[in-house]
């Protein structure tokens, strides 16, 4: 497992990438909190899309109930990409003052060269 980190500069070039990659593909949510632990959000549901401008980034999901899910991350401070040794991104980790640590899943893990060009 290899982990990159994101330039804050390529954010917004990175999240479109990965949205019209995994735009409608299952996803899961998963938040890191000091106190509370792991907790999952929502657990391999459609990923609708991610938006980032310099405010914040939002992942918007799909619930099991049909739900339009949107979480919002105000200005991540980091973003770092897991991926396997095959070369597949399996998740995406997402870091910001006050917030839990947020980690989006991909079910399956999505090839990394398709995201290459936004990774630089």
């Amino acid at each position: 497992m290899q982990t990159r980190t994101i330039s804050p500069s390529g954010y917004k070039a990175f999240f479109d990438s990965l949205s019209r990659i995994y735009s409608g593909s299952s996803a899961t949510l998963e938040l890191l909190d000091k106190d509370l632990g792991a907790q999952h959000e929502v657990d391999e549901q459609p990923l609708r899309g991610i938006s980032y401008d310099k405010s914040g980034l939002e992942l918007h999901l799909t619930t099991r109930d049909g739900t339009h899910l949107v979480h919002r991350i105000a200005q991540p401070k980091r973003v770092q990409l897991e991926e396997r040794d095959d070369g597949l991104v399996e998740a995406i980790a997402i870091e910001s003052d006050g917030d839990p640590r947020a980690i989006l899943h991909f079910h399956p893990a999505v090839a990394s060269r398709l995201l290459e060009a936004a990774t630089r």
